[in-house]
């Protein structure tokens, strides 16, 4: 499971947006595949739709536009928060129940605390959080920047 994650990482010599790019055009590859296997497409899901989000919402509210290294930055963060948040889960699955539980809090709270816009529908903006089948129980109005350094500084 990490292994596959892991293919979904970012080139380190990748150039200004070409990170957004990447991380977005791994995550439709992926739901667009029809053998991919449904770890993949939750995980592509969410990716997929919290940078669609992140880039519509920053251009509404930039009236037009949207710095190209704030969407790299957002979507590297992006892809490093979800591969700490199963790695850790994974390692957590050899302890117990109640650790992974904190695991889930630690980085529910992180993005919680970290919203990147103000005002935003929450019905829309917590669709992943209200989803009980969801593997991605977390807001997609988050700093990923903010919200990365908040959960593995802890």
């Amino acid at each position: 499971m990490l292994a596959v994650i892991g293919l979904m990482s970012i080139n380190p010599g990748t150039k200004a947006q070409e990170v957004f790019n990447q991380v977005v055009g791994n995550a439709k590859l992926i739901l667009e595949d029809p053998k991919a296997d449904q770890f993949l497409i939750s995980v592509s899901q969410f990716k997929y739709t919290a940078l669609q989000y992140l880039c519509t919402t920053a251009i509404k509210q930039n009236g037009g536009g949207v710095a190209s290294d704030l969407l790299d930055q957002q979507a590297y963060s992006l892809n490093h928060f979800i591969t700490s948040y199963f790695s850790e889960l994974a390692k957590a699955q050899k302890q117990s129940k109640s650790a992974q539980k904190d695991i889930m809090k630690k980085y529910w709270k992180a993005c919680a605390e970290n919203p990147m816009f103000q005002g935003q529908d929450k019905e829309i903006t917590d669709s992943f959080i209200n989803d009980p089948s969801s593997i991605t129980p977390f807001s997609i109005n988050v700093d990923w920047e903010k919200a990365d350094k908040a959960a593995t500084e802890k």
